[in-house]
């Protein structure tokens, strides 16, 4: 199993990363402003992105609950600084990649992982996949 979770506040309309990391005072994995110009594209995003990863990679053998945690352990002392980010109109959601080989492994999130999730902005995604990652 490969797994990793990144926690990501999206905002249009003058609503930038820089706005994030300033308020609240975690250092971010990844940011892009809403006019930066994505990858080889000749177009700007039309939305800033602010990104905090469980892991610099995609890790193999590590369970979805373990990244989680750690994301949780850095977000949860700063949780109403986050509503208040999601009050002024920014978008949330905890975004999980998880691959699975032929082997079945199932991902589990136990009841006080998911109440932990709920007292946090933010929707849980869930990018499911039976091969490793090619990119």
């Amino acid at each position: 199993m490969e797994t990793r979770a990144t926690f990501r506040l999206c905002g249009n309309a003058g609503l930038t990363a820089a706005a994030v990391t300033s308020w609240l005072g975690i250092q971010p994995t990844k940011t892009r402003e809403a006019d930066a110009v994505a990858g080889g594209s000749t177009l700007a995003r039309g939305a800033s992105i602010w990104l905090l990863s469980s892991s610099p990679y995609i890790e193999s053998g590590t369970e979805l609950s373990e990244h989680l945690h750690r994301l949780l352990a850095i977000l949860e002392p700063h949780t109403e600084a986050l509503w208040e980010l999601v009050s002024a109109g920014y978008g949330a959601n905890w975004y999980c990649w998880i691959a699975s080989h032929a082997t079945e492994h199932a991902a589990e999130l136990d009841r006080p992982t998911l109440q932990r999730l709920l007292a946090l902005p933010g929707d849980l995604w869930l990018d499911v996949c039976g091969d490793t990652y090619d990119g």
